[in-house]
């Protein structure tokens, strides 16, 4: 796997956060830093809705919301749990219908993105006619405590992630990626433009330099 970091492990932005009166409330950066006027962005296929835990919200290195100002058919939705699938998808959405980012890291034969059902039986985006997907934006510990307040996750099939790249930015595990790198994968792999997905990773190095 490359390795191609900007943000190494010790790095002080890592843990920096911004204070709620001092940022914008779009993009949550430094008001005298805001990115709103600099971001591209795109029309999407695949809905995005990302469930951020509450300690990332105002995170500097926050990818978050960056996907959320680049992907215009996306939402964020900040907590620790949702009553339900549709209260975040909606109400005419169907769980058999979506996808939850699930990352396992890179092994050997794998396909980059797999699909299983909830009876854990491979299938294809378009078996399911899948219409959108859910990613879980926080540490390892954060998203796993995401997934034991949120049993209805288990209605959803799991999208699974084998990253051949390494992140821009350090991570617990080795095959980590970050909120933004996550989606921007999945899309990628997932019928969406590869323009597109080009464009989250290149805003997002940019967002790091």
């Amino acid at each position: 796997m490359e390795t191609r970091k900007i943000v190494k492990e010790g790095d002080p932005r890592i843990h920096e956060k911004i204070s709620k009166n001092q940022a914008c409330q779009q993009c949550h950066r430094l008001k005298s830093e805001c990115i709103c006027e600099k971001v591209i962005s795109y029309e999407n296929k695949l809905k995005i809705v990302i469930l951020q835990h509450p300690q990332e919200q105002y995170k500097k290195l926050n990818s978050a919301c960056l996907s959320k100002l680049i992907l215009k058919n996306s939402k964020i939705f900040v907590g620790l749990s949702w009553p339900s699938f549709k209260a975040v998808a909606g109400p005419d959405e169907m769980p058999s219908q979506w996808g939850i980012l699930y990352l396992k890291g890179r092994v050997s034969g794998t396909e980059p993105v797999e699909i299983t059902d909830r009876k854990h039986q491979k299938v294809t985006a378009r078996d399911i006619s899948l219409r959108g997907i859910i990613a879980l934006d926080g540490s390892w510990k954060q998203a796993k405590a995401l997934w034991w307040r949120n049993s209805w996750f288990l209605k959803l099939n799991r999208v699974t992630l084998n990253p051949q790249e390494a992140s821009l930015r350090n991570q617990t595990k080795k095959e980590g990626l970050s909120t933004i790198e996550s989606i921007a994968f999945a899309l990628k792999y997932l019928g969406e433009k590869e323009e597109l997905s080009d464009s989250m990773i290149k805003q997002y190095h940019d967002l790091l330099l």
